[in-house]
């Protein structure tokens, strides 16, 4: 599916042309060396690293909607294939801005589904480092987030859609960030590009408490607890004191408690 909505994006897009001017061109920039490779190319064409050289050279204030609109399928692409070898994952989808009329009906509702269906993507996928050493990896799920976040897209169906998986990997990624996607005392999120986010901070820390999405991640719990799968005994990549199945139990636990307290 996420294949089938970045050609829609392709063909939706297409009308869209290379701007005369590309981001800066100062001596300090230097992407002047790189403008006649950008307009030349077919969108579908321009290597990641030549679109990252782009996405990091000084903008105006706000990028031209025209603008975005003409790379915008190659970053869906590169972000559906998970290719930020080039990019921060968290700022990858920054300069997408849907600034009112400019964004045909349309247009936000590919958006909107792509989204959807990239985060539905993102669940389906946990890999251990130590069992599956060789598999695709997947940036931590609060990262993934905050790149939907900057990138203009709401996250609240996206966490309605969360609440809905069954899937053990689902569970993982919730697991990962109640215990580690905010600080101690929850009044931050874990990472530097979010920080000072305080509207995303409270959208999350409001949701994983949500009694609803408590009792489903509960749920969860239960299921896998009553039946480990081999990932859970292996040490959590990341806080490799405990595992899976150990921070299982603690996010079972303090599910619980906060619904009794509440």
């Amino acid at each position: 599916m996420l294949n089938d909505l970045v050609e829609s994006a392709y063909r939706m897009f297409a009308a869209y042309p290379a701007p005369e001017n590309l981001g800066c061109s100062c001596p300090l920039c230097k992407l002047g060396e790189s403008q006649s490779r950008l307009k030349a190319l077919a969108v579908r064409d321009i290597p990641d690293e030549l679109l990252w050289h782009y996405h990091f050279t000084a903008h105006a204030e706000k990028t031209p909607v025209a603008e975005i609109k003409h790379f915008l399928p190659r970053y869906l692409e590169i972000v559906s294939r998970f290719q930020f070898e080039h990019f921060w994952t968290e700022i990858a989808l920054s300069h997408l801005i849907f600034a009112g009329s400019a964004w045909t009906a349309e247009e936000r509702a590919l958006l909107e589904t792509w989204a959807r269906a990239f985060f539905a993507h993102c669940l389906s996928r946990y890999y251990d480092r130590e069992l599956f050493p060789d598999a695709p990896y997947i940036e931590n799920i609060v990262d993934i987030i905050i790149m939907l976040a900057h990138g203009a897209f709401d996250v609240l169906p996206l966490l309605d859609d969360w609440c809905k998986d069954s899937r053990l990997s689902a569970l993982l990624h919730f697991k990962d960030l109640l215990l580690w996607g905010f600080n101690k005392d929850m009044n931050a999120l874990e990472n530097s590009f979010a920080e000072d986010d305080q509207a995303l901070l409270e959208t999350l820390s409001d949701w994983v408490w949500q009694p609803d999405v408590a009792a489903h991640f509960i749920k969860a719990c239960d299921r896998a607890i009553a039946k480990p799968e081999p990932i859970l005994a292996m040490a959590n990549g990341f806080h490799a004191e405990r595992t899976h199945l150990e921070e299982l139990e603690i996010v079972r636990q303090r599910l619980r408690q906060q619904r009794q307290g509440s």
